[in-house]
């Protein structure tokens, strides 16, 4: 009789270098934020993203990268008591060269007492385009008023 327990191990092991490339190379920002929104678990997106190396990161708390007028946003992320869980939130972070990139951040409870497991989306160029359109259609009113 065959004993296949070391290649259930193996095919295990497998499995879960498997999983932790898909976190590791996703393009979302994977991360757990703790109730005082501190920085832990992060995947190597945010390192792509932003710029700074993960050990920067962990242990920080996330509005030391967020500008004053945006952290309440930051804090509806571990806002527990929150009736609109569902609708993601949307802040900019600050890269290690100075600029913004705005992501739009969704959220669920993590494992015990962690805090929360957060999924933030790129969503600059998206922001980039709105803000672009918004100030052609202000411009072409500003020129009908204008005309007439």
């Amino acid at each position: 009789m065959e004993n296949f327990a070391g290649s259930e191990k193996t095919m295990e092991d497998f499995g879960r270098r498997r999983e932790d490339w898909v976190i590791e190379e996703s393009p979302l920002l994977l991360g757990i934020v703790t109730l005082d929104l501190r920085l832990k678990n992060l995947n190597r997106t945010w390192e792509r993203a932003l710029g700074y190396p993960r050990a920067v990161l962990l242990g920080k708390p996330l509005t030391r990268f967020i500008d004053q007028g945006e952290q309440a946003g930051a804090l509806m992320l571990v806002n527990t008591h929150s009736s609109v869980e569902a609708r993601p939130i949307e802040f900019s972070l600050r890269c290690n060269d100075g600029s913004y990139k705005c992501f739009e951040w969704e959220r669920r409870p993590a494992r015990g007492e962690e805090g929360m497991f957060i999924t933030g989306r790129d969503i600059t160029e998206r922001k980039k385009m709105e803000t672009t359109a918004n100030l052609q259609r202000y411009l072409q009113a500003k020129k009908a008023e204008r005309s007439t």
